[in-house]
């Protein structure tokens, strides 16, 4: 993994401005995180979004498979002001926020 540059961050943040997200350095790369929760990565020019579930996605965005061991959608650079891409980041936070639930297991 890669830092991306400041600008292509900054693209990244600004399509998701209406958004409650932050980006954190960490290993190697930017973690996203949209309302406090920890939604994917940012790495060279590329966003890898946690795999929940999400039926917004257009569908030539190539999905892991049950079995593999990274379970991240990688979203290209070109996709970065998708009308879908707020709403994608925007549910995956709510499902993990649900997911993680104090007294649920």
């Amino acid at each position: 993994m890669a830092y991306p540059e400041d600008s292509v961050v900054q693209s990244w943040l600004d399509a998701l401005s209406g958004l409650n997200v932050h980006v954190k350095k960490m290993f190697g790369c930017y973690c996203l995180y949209c309302d406090r929760q920890p939604v994917g990565w940012l790495s060279e020019s590329v966003l890898s979004l946690r795999e929940v579930g999400l039926t917004c996605f257009p569908g030539d965005l190539k999905r892991p498979m049950p079995e593999d061991k990274i379970q991240e959608i990688v979203i290209p650079f070109d996709c970065c002001h998708a009308e879908w891409l707020p709403r994608a980041v925007q549910e995956t936070a709510e499902s993990i926020k649900a997911k993680w639930k104090p007294g649920r297991r």
